[in-house]
Order: structure tokens, then C-alpha cells, then sequence
């Protein structure tokens, strides 16, 4: 894998360039283009001195709060008096694109002690997209009713508790029927409604990372939180909403671990949705078995970072627009490099095998790592905080764009919420090894497949073309190989898969 990346620029206008090789540096095809992914980093601002996090649960937090047409990205900065026993005095963000890639950065709320997570919706269903977050040390959780114009109305929507952090939005779509969902320190998950102007506890048992998703295929939005992220005592946990209620607590996770952080989505393309965390630098997906209360299957995937088991955050895309859900991994506070990774999802069945691309690879501090279309195409970019500076990385691989959709249907130009499903993955009935003949067989309809079978070193093997939907190759020795397939079932996909051949 090559890796090229320069230094943090040193100015606010510099903008750094790098280069991250999806695999083996692969020669040039002019049948199946091997891309690699490539993003150029930007810097946007740097409003506080100390951090800036992207503590979300939104897919789509990046959205174009003003209505002119380009996105914007929502945020939360501070500064650190002294350390966790102190004050940190900031503000809920939001880095409005006044021209395309040019943004101002705004404090939309009052001073708050420890601004935390932060959450998109239209809660006043006037068409405008609210904000909703955490004040963790004033142990509070604020709406900012969107007036136009970049102002903001602020209202206390909780009170109480202790150290409110993550934030959910159930039925983000239907204005004042949506409901805020949050953690605190001391364990408890509280629900605000907007149609009742009234909070509720649903449990005492989650405190770090929250989703919300559909995760029984019942319609409607259930939640998933991780306990707490005391050394190995931790557990992922979920409840079904019934109605108006909730079920009892089931548990996603066997073993007890420091996780931080939640994301669900449907990660292997069988209809169900999968949960996804980190403890440190290990990502961990519990891919769902299906029923009214489902159990799962667990799979862990190194990120090879060196950040040990501190905090962590996760967040889910198609970053190299393949048709299936890649995650983005920051490492939070902890020392050690590097800081944001890419795990590349190739598509396997039932259980992906995820390929860890260094994204960042210098040391710093990155509490939560947001995904959007940041700029006019649909390839998906990322945005951190690298220590306190905001940053985005505009996603510059030499991919068709026309063939992403990186979360889904619904996003015309934005990422689709996260209650939508991933984008299926290329319908593909079986792949399998049998000694040296590899086989591919499609249960799409397709004419041809273009292919070309490469050794892990880069060098070709073999390309070409099949007419039907079956492709049988031979590789000529053990070892380890990489296949890259095109057809077209009504639009262009494509397969990949890494294999071994013993």
C-alpha cells in the first residue's frame, strides 16, 4: 500500500494533498479501471482553541442548513479551562458554504460548558432544518429552531442527568412527530417530544453511542447504545419501540468490551440491519440474524492503528462507490497514529472482509468523523476535527460518480438518512475457490463480464471478457489475488474480491 500525505497546513488557505493506494499499485487497464482512493484535504476553520468534535448519529448531518443550495457542515467547538474537572466554554457550529468549497463558520447557540453531539432535523416542519445538542457540564440538550438567515432560536429541551453526550433522531422526517434521543454519563437514555413538549426516560443503561434504526424490519425506529466504556465492562445494548413504548433491554454483544461509539446500518446486503462499534483501534460489526428481538453474529477488523483502547468513533458509507457499505474509523483522545482509517468492505458474503486504508496518518485528536456530499459530485467526503481545526477531505478518486449512491436511495444531493438501507451490493449468487479455478456466477441478467484477475503484487494475470453470466478463470499458482469484474444488469456494477489460493 503507498501512502502519501504531507503535514497540517501550516496556513488556513494551504490545502494538502494525499494519496492513499486501495490496494497493490496496480498498472493500467483500459478494460477495468482498478482505482484507488484519493481525497485532498481542506481546511475549513478553526473557531476554538482547543477541539472540535463530530459526535453525530446522522449519515446525513451534512446538509444545506441555509437553503442555497450547498451544503453545510454543523459542529461543536470549545476550549478546555483545565482538563475534565474544569469548564470547557463553546458553542454549537456551523460552517455555512457561502460559495463552493468557501465557508464561514458560525456560533449558533449561546455559551454552553462542554458542547457535545450534535443532530439535524426539521422539527417545526416549516421546511427549515433545526439543530439539536448535548451540553454535557451543564447537563442539558438544546433545539435551535432554524429562523433563516443563519438564525437561531434556542430552547432547553432536558435538563438534569449527568454529562449528556450522544444524540439520536427518531423520524427525523416528520417535523414536530420527531423525537430527540440522548445519553448521559450516568447511564440514562431520555426521549423528548416534540408533539408533547415532554421528556421520558426509556432506560438507565446507555451512556456511550446511540443510533436509531429499524433494526427488526417492523417499521419502526428502535434504539441501539453502548453501556458504558469502563475497561471490559461494557456491552451494546437495543430496545424495540412498540407503539408509543418500548421492550425491555436486549443485548447486541456476548462479551464485555470499552466500546464507544454506534452505527447501524445493513453492512452484508441482507435486508437487516447490522450494528457496528470500535474499542480503540478494533472496529467490531454484529451482523444481524433477523426476528422481532434479533440476535447477532460478531466479526472484529483491525484498523492497524497503534491508538489502543481509548475513545473511538465510527460512521458507515459507500466511500469507494462499489455498492456496499464501507466504515470510517477516528480514534478520539487517544495517542497514537493513525488517526482516521478507511475500512474497504469487498463485498463478501454472509461476513465482509474489510481492507484498512490509512486516511489520516498523523497523530491527533478526532472525536467523531462525519460523512457527506460536501461538494457538487456524489462521491462521498469525509469531515473531522483534527485537534481543534475543522476539516474536510474531498473525495477525489478516479471513480464514475454516476454509479454512487453512497447511502442509498433518497439522497438526491445529499446522503440519504440513516433509516434508508445501504445500497444493495452487486447481486452476485456465488463466489468460490475450488483449488485453482475461481468461479463468479450473477443471478442479474448480463450479457458479458469484463474482468481482470491481478496478483496481490499488482501484476496482471489475466483480462478479458465472457459473454454470459458465469465466469470461471485458473490461476496458475498458490498465493494471494485480487479480481475486479463489470457488467452491466441495466446500469453498470461491479464486483471485487481479494482471495487466496493455498
Amino acid at each position: 500500500m503507498l501512502i502519501f500525505i504531507a503535514a497540517l497546513p501550516s496556513s488556513p488557505l494551504t490545502t494538502s494533498n494525499f494519496h492513499v493506494e486501495r490496494r497493490a499499485t496496480l498498472p493500467p487497464d483500459s478494460t477495468i479501471y482498478l482505482h484507488a482512493l484519493t481525497f485532498s484535504r481542506s481546511y475549513i476553520c478553526a473557531p476554538r482553541n482547543d477541539y472540535v468534535w463530530m459526535v453525530t448519529d446522522r449519515y446525513d448531518v451534512i446538509h444545506d442548513i441555509d437553503d442555497n443550495g450547498l451544503v453545510d457542515i454543523p459542529f461543536t467547538a470549545a476550549d478546555e479551562d483545565d482538563g475534565w474537572s474544569s469548564s470547557w466554554p463553546g458553542y454549537a457550529y456551523v460552517a455555512f458554504q457561502t460559495s463552493p468549497g468557501n465557508f464561514s463558520c458560525q456560533a449558533v447557540s449561546n455559551q454552553h460548558d462542554t458542547p457535545y453531539g450534535i443532530s439535524v432535523g426539521d422539527f417545526t416542519g416549516d421546511g427549515r432544518l433545526d439543530l439539536v445538542f448535548s451540553s454535557a457540564r451543564d447537563n442539558a440538550a438544546y433545539t435551535l429552531r432554524n429562523n433563516g438567515g443563519w438564525s437561531f432560536t434556542e430552547q432547553r429541551i432536558g435538563s438534569g442527568g449527568g454529562f449528556p453526550n450522544h444524540m439520536a433522531v427518531r423520524n427525523v422526517d416528520a417535523g414536530p412527530g420527531a423525537e430527540v434521543l440522548y445519553t448521559d454519563e450516568n447511564g440514562y437514555l431520555y426521549q423528548y417530544s416534540y408533539s408533547t413538549n415532554s421528556r421520558t426516560t426509556v432506560n438507565t443503561s446507555c451512556m456511550e453511542g446511540l443510533a436509531v434504526e429499524d433494526i427488526n424490519g417492523d417499521s419502526q425506529q428502535d434504539a441501539i447504545c453502548g453501556t458504558t466504556n469502563f475497561i471490559g465492562t461494557g456491552r451494546i445494548i437495543y430496545q424495540i419501540r412498540l407503539g408509543s413504548s418500548w421492550s425491555s433491554v436486549y443485548n447486541v454483544t456476548s462479551a464485555a468490551r470499552s466500546y464507544h461509539g454506534v452505527k447501524a446500518a445493513d453492512i452484508n446486503d441482507d435486508g437487516r440491519v447490522d450494528v457496528v462499534s470500535c474499542v480503540g483501534s478494533t472496529v467490531y460489526v454484529w451482523y444481524n440474524n433477523g426476528g422481532t428481538y434479533p440476535t447477532f453474529t460478531e466479526r472484529s477488523y483491525s484498523t492497524g492503528s497503534s491508538a489502543g483502547t481509548g475513545e473511538c468513533e465510527v460512521s458507515i458509507a459507500d466511500i469507494d462507490c462499489d455498492g456496499d457499505g464501507d466504515i470510517v474509523w477516528a480514534k478520539g483522545y487517544a495517542s497514537g497514529s493513525p488517526s482516521i482509517v478507511i475500512l474497504v468492505n469487498d463485498g463478501s458474503t454472509p461476513y465482509p472482509n474489510f481492507a484498512p486504508q490509512t486516511l489520516e496518518a498523523g497523530s491527533y485528536s478526532v472525536y467523531g468523523v462525519a460523512v457527506g456530499l460536501v461538494n457538487g459530485d456524489r462521491k462521498a467526503d469525509i469531515i473531522a476535527g483534527l485537534n481543534n481545526g475543522l476539516y474536510v477531505y474531498y473525495n477525489t478518486s478516479p471513480i464514475d460518480d454516476s454509479l454512487c449512491n453512497p447511502l442509498g436511495t433518497g439522497g438526491d444531493n445529499e446522503l440519504a438518512v440513516g433509516e434508508r438501507d445501504v445500497k444493495p451490493i452487486p447481486s452476485v449468487a456465488n463466489f468460490r475457490v475450488e483449488g485453482r479455478n475461481v468461479v463468479l456466477e450473477l443471478t442479474a441478467p448480463s450479457d458479458a463480464i469484463d474482468y481482470a484477475l491481478y496478483e496481490v503484487s499488482g501484476r496482471l494475470v489475466s483480462e478479458g471478457r465472457v459473454r454470459g453470466k458465469t465466469l470461471r478463470l485458473r490461476v496458475p499458482k498458490a498465493g494471494t489475488y485480487f479480481l475486479k469484474a463489470r457488467y452491466d444488469r441495466g446500469r453498470l456494477d461491479f464486483f471485487s474480491r481479494v482471495f487466496v489460493v493455498r
